[in-house]
């Protein structure tokens, strides 16, 4: 899809239109820069704020300092998990406003565009830091940009369905901003690489 074509479909979809602008902040985010770093005061503000909007008030963001302890979360925290079920019914009622205003194919190929570009920018930051880490499984890189994959077509839903004010997925996308990854909620625990 061309520039211009996509253009069409923003101007035609208004709702649509600030993806645009969301692209561009994915081009900018600090993609697993910090990843590993001590919890600081606004991570963990963010991952409460996350938690409980999530439904998981007692959630308590804790670092993993080491990819070796993230992926083994990551391995814990399975898709049938409650927090995985609850991001997933807000991701399909996301879907379901998102349609009320816009077509499904201009979704589609809205959805599709945010995707490629947020694959781009976080596999360049995912192998960065795999190089300056030295971390030597390539399973890094791969889960890596999926999940912030994921995370922004979450946020793009937000977007797309006019959204407006703080939503689950904004303060998960936060988390992701300062250089993070929000692996998952196991238990009382928010573990954040």
């Amino acid at each position: 899809m061309s520039a211009d074509d996509l253009n069409d479909i923003f101007e035609q979809y208004p709702t649509l239109a600030p993806l645009s602008r969301f692209c561009r902040l994915i081009g900018q985010t600090p993609w697993f820069r910090h990843v590993g770093d001590p919890i600081s005061d606004d991570l963990r503000l963010d991952g409460q704020l996350y938690a409980a909007a999530l439904g998981f008030p007692e959630a308590e963001p804790a670092v993993l300092a080491l990819w070796e302890d993230a992926a083994g979360a990551a391995e814990s925290a399975d898709f049938n998990s409650p927090a995985w079920e609850a991001e997933e019914q807000l991701r399909m009622a996301l879907v379901h406003e998102a349609l009320q205003q816009v077509d499904d194919n201009a979704l589609d190929v809205a959805l599709t565009h945010v995707a490629a570009v947020a694959a781009d920018a976080a596999n360049r930051g995912a192998e960065d830091v795999r190089g300056f880490l030295l971390i030597d499984d390539e399973a890094f890189v791969r889960a890596a940009t999926g999940a912030a994959v994921q995370m922004c077509h979450q946020a793009a839903l937000v977007i797309a369905s006019g959204g407006e004010g703080e939503h689950v997925f904004s303060h998960k996308f936060q988390i992701f901003e300062q250089g993070r990854w929000p692996i998952g909620i196991i238990g009382s625990t928010l573990n954040i690489f």
